[in-house]
């Protein structure tokens, strides 16, 4: 069965959830390996109405944790450990053919050290997709059917074992859409933009003719608001968050119309912890301001340079796209498709340039950032960021449309 791999990201995934008239969705079914747990999923949507009956892909049997493990060519070792996964939090409870659907992972127990998250599902041909982190934008395949995405806690145990603290999956519904049923046409968005270390700006974005009397904010962390303005600011606690630590944080909305049932919204907050003030940074960055390329693009002159006592392994890179609405798309790709070396340094460092492509830079897009993701010699993340193109805002009468063209 194929499949369409997603991307996920570092400062937050954005995403959306609604209400129509319908009937309630059956809850997305989960597995588990550990003491069974209650799927989160939004406060009681309505499902929009059935798309006209479609040829489905058949659910085939899950393929055996055994069977990922050797597609990703590893020795699965499986440990005891209080690590548990408590949930799997979706922003909606299906998703149309090719788009995308956004997945935040809830860990509990005692950390263990060295322990890190990713999600896996099969591919065709008996392969396997891999993407690290507690959350997932995934995107659906063109063929409608049930498809099954895998989490796990795992820790490296060296050489090819990989040992699994916890896991679970949970079934994805891929329906074939009609027109008007595709998430651009949802009367209710949500949008974040980070402004500060934990802080995020959220913002709702409603389409339709009822008049919106009240908007309720539920961040995640136990706090909630009402307000009558379509945004809001949130900045969450993160002691006890350690150094790059990701920790995500389900946000819903509700709005409440003037007649007809309230809306609803869900969005993931992903925050990170950061290193003390007094910490040396883990590798010294250079990055030129970002000019014109010939092919119509931008292009950034790129500097890394590595300290003495270790070596760094580069493994992928994360592309946030910010629309001038506050939205963000994410792409995880090859580190070398978007930076190109043109000189290697000592320990993991290098000399090239990053290049932003005319598609990447299309007018709706406000600013891209960059995050260069790696590893030393002692197994401990390090990563490095960046903002490789920014559009600056036009100065523009009320009546004027959108930014204006690239040129």
């Amino acid at each position: 069965m194929g499949l369409a791999a997603a991307t996920v990201l570092l400062v937050l995934a954005v995403a959306l959830w609604l209400r129509r008239d319908g009937v309630e969705p059956s809850p997305p079914r989960v597995t588990e390996s550990g003491p069974p747990a209650a799927v989160a999923r939004p406060h009681s949507p309505l499902a929009p109405p059935a798309p006209a009956p479609a040829a489905r892909v058949p659910v085939p049997s899950a393929p055996s944790v055994d069977a990922l493990s050797a597609a990703l060519h590893e020795e699965r070792v499986s440990l005891a450990s209080s690590v548990r996964v408590e949930g799997i939090d979706m922003d909606r409870a299906w998703v149309c053919a090719g788009e995308t659907i956004h997945l935040s992972a809830r860990v509990g127990g005692a950390p263990e050290p060295g322990m890190v998250s990713r999600w896996v599902w099969p591919v065709s041909g008996g392969g396997a997709e891999l993407q690290p982190g507690p959350t997932l934008q995934w995107r659906a395949p063109m063929a409608a059917g049930t498809y099954r995405v895998r989490f796990q806690v795992c820790t490296d145990l060296g050489g090819r074992r990989v040992g699994v603290l916890a896991e679970r999956e949970v079934e994805i519904d891929v329906r074939a859409c009609g027109r008007g049923e595709q998430q651009r046409h949802d009367p209710l968005r949500l949008g974040l933009t980070q402004r500060g270390q934990g802080t995020f700006s959220f913002q709702a974005v409603y389409q339709g003719p009822a008049r919106v009397t009240v908007y309720a904010w539920d961040f995640g962390d136990g706090s909630t608001t009402t307000t009558t303005e379509p945004t809001v600011e949130h900045t969450y606690s993160l002691q006890g968050l350690g150094a790059q630590e990701l920790k995500s944080f389900t946000v819903r909305l509700q709005a409440r119309l003037d007649r007809g049932g309230p809306l609803e919204a869900t969005v993931f907050a992903l925050a990170r912890g950061q290193p003390p003030a007094e910490a040396p940074p883990p590798v010294e960055l250079r990055i030129s301001r970002w000019r014109p390329n010939s092919d119509g693009g931008w292009r950034s002159e790129v500097v890394v340079r590595a300290p003495e006592k270790t070596d760094i392994t580069w493994e992928r890179l994360e592309r946030i796209s910010v629309h001038w609405d506050g939205e963000a798309d994410f792409a995880t790709r090859d580190w070398r498709e978007v930076i190109h070396v043109e000189e290697h340094l000592e320990h993991g460092g290098f000399r090239g340039y990053v290049k932003v492509s005319p598609a990447e830079a299309s007018t709706d897009i406000k600013q891209i950032l960059d995050s260069l993701y790696g590893h030393d010699a002692t197994g401990k993340e390090v990563v490095v960021s960046w903002s490789p193109f920014k559009r600056e805002a036009p100065a523009q009468s009320p009546e004027a449309p959108a930014p204006p063209p690239l040129k």
